[in-house]
């Protein structure tokens, strides 16, 4: 019986049948890195909803924003090694456009569907037609990290036919990657006179609302292409670090011959890139989980199950509202009710981290959750017929 293609949740590339399946605990690291990018991202939305503007001042929120610069490189990043691996081991497959080739669709299409709903206006849908209806509009088509996760994924794939031989194709999608984060001035000079559909304008360039476009932010999951399989080809962990370490300086050692005149070009691509590729390093040795850190892996490996729950948590859905109204809204209630006068316009730091803690326990509840329900399905399907 062929193995079920679990790495779809789980984010470890499943064997092909004729092969060998790898080690799990080579994959660890990209769980681990992605589930402390899912920690420090989920405190960068609860401290930026909640918290007061005058401690956003402070030395500490500064080295916090630093921190959290490297969130969506790194799921971008993790996300281009992941799919490099399954095809590396699906290849024959994919090229064929057989059941994993379907698969990878499934799962872009998946990502896609979520990325759109997380955008529906929050609390109501009829807000579409009234007078805020074209600025819901463009929020609900802004161009988030998901789309982008999608977007890349979906162009990595695409070239799967075009290229036919795995080597081909990484080579290909690497020097897609450098040209993404270097034509981003370009592009610039380009966009401003296009008049495509601004849903679609939002996918190429930070349009009105847009966050992450393809130019430069597609660079991370199509170099990822190429530098997954490069590091975790290797069962040694000594191996599996020098490389991450290697490729990491060399990222920020290009940074340093780079210069732009944009936020976001190659220069801001390598440096971030490579302080990624440095943690990727450290996570080599994280191993398996210990005890009471098994949330923070589980994170990881439901990274798209972590992200959305603790999105809804903190900003609301198209059904319910979020802690960046409710909250407000409950200080303005006490205050009236108990005379206490306004009520500040934001909370202090303490109380921002008890409110983090909250959005982290049930954000952790509902993933556990969900990989206990993947984990009776994977048992079903790989136990033999009666």
């Amino acid at each position: 019986m062929t193995q079920p293609f679990a790495s779809e949740e789980s984010g470890h590339p499943a064997s092909a049948p004729s092969l060998a399946a790898p080690p799990r605990e080579r994959l660890l690291a990209l769980d681990w890195l992605r589930g402390i990018a899912v920690l420090v991202m989920a405190q960068c939305h609860v401290f930026n909803a909640l918290l007061a503007p005058d401690y956003r001042r402070a030395g500490w929120f500064s080295a916090m924003q630093w921190m959290d610069g490297l969130v969506a490189p790194a799921f971008l990043l993790v996300s281009g090694g992941v799919m490099g691996m399954n095809l590396n081991n699906r290849w024959p497959d994919v090229v064929n456009r057989g059941a994993a080739w379907r698969r990878l669709w499934r799962r872009v299409g998946q990502i896609f569907v979520v990325a759109y709903l997380l955008h529906l206006p929050t609390p109501l849908l009829w807000q579409f037609f009234g007078v805020r209806g074209p600025h819901l509009i463009a929020l609900w088509t802004k161009m988030d990290i998901l789309q982008c996760v999608a977007g890349s994924l979906a162009l990595i794939l695409l070239l799967v036919p075009l290229t036919r031989r795995p080597g081909t194709h990484r080579i290909v999608c690497a020097a897609l990657g450098v040209i993404a984060a270097t034509a981003t001035m370009a592009v610039d000079a380009w966009a401003p006179g296009v008049r495509w559909p601004q849903w679609l304008m939002n996918y190429l360039w930070p349009t009105g609302v847009g966050k992450f476009p393809l130019a430069p932010w597609a660079a991370f999951p199509l170099l990822g292409v190429w530098i997954g399989p490069a590091i975790f080809t290797q069962k040694s962990k000594w191996t599996q670090t020098a490389r991450a370490l290697a490729a990491g300086g060399l990222f920020l050692l290009a940074a340093q011959f780079m210069h732009s005149r944009l936020a976001y070009d190659a220069p801001f691509v390598f440096w971030r890139g490579g302080w990624v590729l440095i943690g990727l390093a450290g996570c080599c040795w994280l191993g398996a989980p210990k005890r009471g850190t098994e949330w923070l892996l589980q994170f990881g490996q439901l990274s798209l199950w972590s992200y959305t729950v603790h999105l809804i948590i903190v900003y609301g859905s198209g059904i319910s509202l979020g802690l960046d109204t409710l909250v407000p809204l409950i200080m303005k209630v006490a205050a009236r009710v108990l005379n206490l006068g306004p009520p500040p316009p934001g909370l202090t730091p303490w109380a921002t981290l008890a409110w983090l803690v909250v959005v982290l326990y049930v954000t952790g509840l509902v993933v556990k959750w969900r990989a206990k329900a993947l984990q009776r399905q994977k048992t079903v399907r790989i136990m033999p017929a009666k």
